[in-house]
């Protein structure tokens, strides 16, 4: 069987209108393909909510907003009808809070989970909760700020409304002569420092060239701290606080035997204190290089012996 070309249009066109009108419904937010609940609210106000706008769940997208109509002419409700999800169930107690998505973009709608017990079915009333607009609370938190920046500003303007009764021509004559000294100051530093530019310059070079030093020589300089930390090891090791400690007892003792000898005390000390001692002991040793003088002038006075008998010996 042959198709014409008018009904090859004909569906063709069917084909393009249904597409468009699905395209339409899913940028409105209605998805004929996807398992869908619906559920409803009432609100006295709706803020500015509008169809498609997102419905949410502590920030995560659930659903959006599929219809805003009147509850019924004679009535000022509204009714809003929400198309979520299937799997996401509603306990009882849960709020649909109509919240803004920002300053700018719009209000969205917020549910609120309650504790149940149990959860809605689909198709149920859920209830509806505008709360205290955010242009609302901006303004009651900003109104103190409000009247403190209006009373800064009164305040500010006294203070110039003073300054402007002080600055009299003679004071600002000699206001303008501070700044003008001011900027000679300024001019003399930078005299100075270009003067100086040179001096500057060549610090700055003795210093990175000092500091490069360092560098360079840093592998000398922790074998220098190597070795003293050796050498300090060292003489922790030789226990220098107890030899000086011995030392210190030595040096004592020497001084008390220094102090005995001066007030004469013992053999040393006798000796060089006592004259009587040192002059017996001269008389001493000059008597007996007498007798030893004799003995050598007279040997046969003081030894003798005979081979064949004892002799008697003339007595002088």
């Amino acid at each position: 069987m042959k198709i014409s070309n008018e009904v090859k249009i004909g569906i063709v066109a069917l084909l393009t209108i249904l597409v468009f009108i699905w395209l339409y419904n899913f940028l409105k937010g209605k998805e004929y393909f996807k398992k869908t609940a619906y559920y409803y609210s009432i609100y006295d106000n709706i803020s500015g909510l509008a169809e498609s706008s997102p419905v949410e769940i502590n920030g995560f997208k659930v659903g959006v907003v599929q219809s805003i109509e009147l509850l019924n002419p004679e009535s000022d409700k509204i009714l809003v009808t929400f198309s979520v999800g299937k799997n996401f169930k509603l306990p009882k107690n849960t709020v649909a809070e109509i919240v803004p998505v920002s300053l700018i973009a719009g209000m969205k709608v917020h549910f609120v989970y309650g504790e149940g017990p149990g959860t809605y079915a689909y198709g149920d009333t859920i209830p509806g909760r505008l709360p205290e607009s955010i242009i609302t609370r901006l303004e009651a938190e900003l109104l103190p700020v409000k009247d403190r920046i209006t009373a800064l500003i009164n305040s500010i303007d006294s203070v110039v409304s003073s300054v402007n009764e002080i600055m009299d021509p003679g004071f600002k004559k000699n206001l303008n002569g501070i700044v003008d000294n001011l900027n000679s100051t300024t001019e003399s530093f930078d005299k100075i420092i270009g003067s100086k530019e040179t001096e500057l310059k060549t610090s700055l070079d003795n210093l990175t060239r000092f500091s490069q030093m360092l560098a360079d020589n840093s592998s000398n300089m922790s074998s220098t701290f190597s070795n003293l930390e050796s050498i300090t090891d060292t003489l922790a090791a030789a226990d220098i606080y107890n030899t000086v400690l011995n030392l210190k007892s030595g040096l004592k003792k020497t001084a008390l035997l220094l102090e005995n000898m001066n007030e004469g005390k013992g053999s040393a000390g006798q000796l060089l204190t006592n004259d009587s001692l040192y002059t017996n002991l001269s008389q001493s040793l000059e008597s007996l290089n007498e007798l030893l003088k004799d003995m050598k002038a007279n040997p046969k006075r003081y030894v003798h012996f005979s081979i064949f008998g004892k002799k008697n010996i003339p007595t002088d």
